[in-house]
């Protein structure tokens, strides 16, 4: 039993003070010096990348084989694997086309001279008389003697087209003996 106000004691024994916890590694260890001036480079192998298969096209063909059940479709995809085109230009070495620059173009500058002169809101202002001048010529024609017309006379010499009443009623309503 325990002695009392303690643990139980563990029944394993400890190993000395000259036990490694752990795995020792037997490589070269010279600390910071041998770190800088010795790098662990690993070369990179070429991969070919496999591209997924384009299931769209293997079943074009197959219909144009003239496959109709499951089992030929398996045959055909099976024979005739088709895989889809990388379209990646720099993916893996590729090279790049001259010049060809990345991102998004930039915004045109924005004209600061134009802006502390005002000249946007003198080309509105122009754009303003140009319209008020269009309008009093519009108002001065009509001004001259002209009658305006007005909704009615203008119905009464166009008058609306005539709606033709349509005969057609829903099969349901078809039976019925009289109003209800």
């Amino acid at each position: 039993q325990p002695e009392l106000g303690k643990p139980m004691r563990n029944c394993y024994p400890l190993p000395g003070p000259d036990f490694t916890y752990g795995m020792y590694m037997h490589k070269r260890d010279g600390g910071v010096p041998e770190a800088i001036g010795h790098w662990d480079a690993v070369k990179a192998k070429p991969r070919k990348r496999v591209m997924p298969r384009d299931f769209v096209a293997m079943s074009r063909g197959a219909v144009a084989e003239g496959c109709t059940t499951a089992r030929e479709f398996a045959l055909y995809y099976k024979f005739k694997d088709t895989r889809q085109v990388d379209k990646g230009i720099l993916r893996y070495g590729g090279k790049i086309p001259p010049g060809m620059t990345f991102g998004r173009p930039s915004r045109p500058p924005t004209p600061l001279f134009d802006i502390i002169q005002h000249r946007y809101k003198e080309l509105w202002m122009e754009q303003q008389r140009a319209r008020t001048v269009v309008q009093r010529e519009v108002k001065k024609k009509l001004q001259k003697g002209e009658v305006r017309e007005n909704l009615t006379s203008f119905l009464r010499t166009h008058p609306l087209p005539v709606k033709k009443e349509s005969f057609w009623h829903l099969k349901r309503f078809e039976k019925v003996r009289g109003p209800h």
